[in-house]
């Protein structure tokens, strides 16, 4: 496991066992197994992207044959791109860590260790909520365990552990959740008006994003071939459409 996967994984645990150990016990038996389940679902959804195939394409397929069959391992197909250079039809994008051509790339997922392409971009942005919502679940709970104990009506040395330990994972959840709610703006955006973080951020490398071929005059201006209407390209993501 990538080790920023590996720290990933360890903070939702970490913040699971304080759950479990300190917090659980001032909660209801219904808001446990929600949030149990909340964070098994997170845990399985990691490892499934983790180990998912974004859409690798080998470096001679033919633009009628982009995608990969599915029974291959990505580490194998990895293997098969050392070639930046291969020319494809559709969009197809080369990520420079995987050293790999992805189909519909957006960015290379550095809490995942992969790359978030066409084939699991849905699964990427499932998790990105999935996350945010067991990070404010966790919020409230803590807040409901400050509040019962007393914790926010005390000194931080007046505390002890486990009030400090309550209070610190909360203070982390907001933190983390805040930058998220960001981020999924910002994911929502793109899949609003298809566009990939990547291509947004170099477009000028693209010929399709450029307005007219006066790319000599230096003097190019974006235009996004890909949109067509927030419904529809809302439609083409939940179906898997590059």
């Amino acid at each position: 496991m990538h080790p920023a996967s590996a720290f990933v994984l360890f903070n939702i645990l970490f913040l699971w066992v304080v759950y479990i150990i300190v917090i659980r016990k001032e909660m209801s038996f219904l808001t446990n197994l929600v949030f149990n389940g909340e964070v098994l679902m997170l845990i399985v959804g990691m490892c499934s992207i983790i180990s998912s195939d974004p859409g690798l394409v080998a470096c001679n397929s033919s633009p009628s044959d982009k995608l990969i069959e599915s029974d291959a391992s990505a580490s194998e197909l990895r293997n098969e791109l050392p070639n930046e250079d291969c020319a494809f039809g559709g969009r197809v994008r080369y990520c420079k860590r995987c050293k790999a051509n992805v189909q519909g790339f957006d960015h290379h997922c550095p809490a995942f260790g992969n790359c978030v392409g066409q084939n699991n971009h849905r699964l990427f942005m499932v998790l990105l909520i999935g996350f945010i919502i067991t990070e404010a679940s966790y919020i409230v709970c803590s807040l409901q365990f400050a509040t019962k104990s007393e914790i926010l009506d005390t000194t931080r040395s007046q505390n002890g552990l486990t009030g400090n330990l309550a209070s610190s994972t909360m203070l982390f959840s907001v933190l983390q959740m805040a930058w998220q709610v960001l981020f999924l703006m910002w994911h929502i955006y793109c899949v609003c008006f298809n566009i990939r973080t990547e291509e947004w951020i170099n477009w000028k490398k693209y010929p399709e994003f450029h307005l007219s071929n006066e790319s000599q005059t230096g003097n190019v201006r974006f235009r996004n071939p890909y949109h067509k209407g927030v419904l529809q390209n809302l439609k083409d993501f939940l179906a898997l459409k590059g």
